[in-house]
């Protein structure tokens, strides 16, 4: 048996689907993984202004503020992706997205808050900023929620499970799924770009809000005319590399090499990344990158 349900979550339509044997175990089973995907909601949507995420933004501008323990994993996870790569994952990127209108400024927040995720100072299960920031977490917290909803299902005794968030999948069980990306400049036609049985895939892209995605440094536009898809162990992983990997191939063409820093943050984690326009793609794993021409792929 399947149960196929969707609820709205996280600024996109979250799916799961749950396979086994009993269909009243599977419904309550996918209830309970919904109930963690509404609690990662409350915790980390920047766009609502009563969420945790919204509270620390405001508090931690002068003080240290305590964190629940969902937000401090995500939190902790953040600024382990700004170490390894650098600073080309940035939480704090999001100083640029409400200057430009992609994000609320909600009261309270500071007038101008430059990215720099070195001042983000965080303590267990405490944060405090050490200059005026702005945290955005929607991309890993959208990952963090797949896994946790994914980790429920798994603990109910299903045979398979997959949850899918907006291009945030991951799935466990026997059988492979397709993953399906969007045609960055015909975001109405897909192709499959890969399988799926046992980890996860994220996808970052600029098709419906072109200015939403910027690199930390510059505040340029990342995924301009292009698509970013990584499949890995976990989504909160796959999603946060995606922007690792977007911005990384910001200043060179996109399709042909990419920064090699990309190459070695994507092999620390065990992902690889294909970068995708409508015309050419582009693999990348620990051995470098590799021409994945599109008759290949479709």
């Amino acid at each position: 048996m399947i149960a196929r349900r969707a609820q709205p979550w996280l600024g996109t339509l979250v799916e799961i689907v749950a396979e086994g044997i009993d269909m009243p175990a599977l419904l309550i089973a996918s209830d309970r993984a919904f109930a963690r995907v509404a609690a990662v909601h409350a915790a980390m949507s920047f766009q609502s202004a009563d969420s945790e995420l919204t509270r620390v933004n405001r508090e931690a501008q002068t003080d240290w503020v305590a964190l629940s323990p969902d937000l401090a994993a995500v939190f902790a996870t953040a600024l382990e992706f700004a170490r390894t790569s650098a600073g080309l994952f940035d939480p704090s990127v999001a100083g640029w997205l409400v200057a430009s209108g992609c994000l609320p400024r909600h009261p309270g927040f500071p007038a101008a808050a430059t990215p720099d995720w070195r001042a983000i100072e965080l303590d267990s299960d405490r944060v405090r900023y050490a200059r005026p920031l702005l945290i955005d977490l929607s991309g890993i917290a959208k990952g963090y929620a797949v896994d946790v909803a994914l980790a429920s299902l798994a603990t109910s005794g299903l045979a398979a499970a997959t949850v899918n968030a907006g291009g945030d999948l991951a799935r466990f069980g026997d059988d492979a799924v397709p993953v399906h990306v969007r045609l960055p400049q015909h975001p109405t036609h897909s192709l499959q770009l890969a399988e799926l049985q046992n980890g996860a895939a994220a996808t970052s892209a600029s098709y419906f809000q072109p200015d939403a995605l910027r690199h930390p440094a510059s505040g340029d536009v990342l995924c301009a005319g292009t698509s970013v898809t990584v499949l890995a162990a976990d989504c909160m992983t796959a999603d946060a590399l995606t922007k690792v990997v977007a911005a990384g191939i910001l200043e060179t063409d996109p399709l042909r090499g990419g920064a090699p820093h990309t190459v070695e943050v994507l092999a620390r984690y065990g992902a690889q990344a294909i970068v995708l326009d409508d015309t050419q793609a582009m693999r990348c794993d620990a051995g470098g990158w590799h021409d994945l021409p599109l008759e290949l792929v479709a």
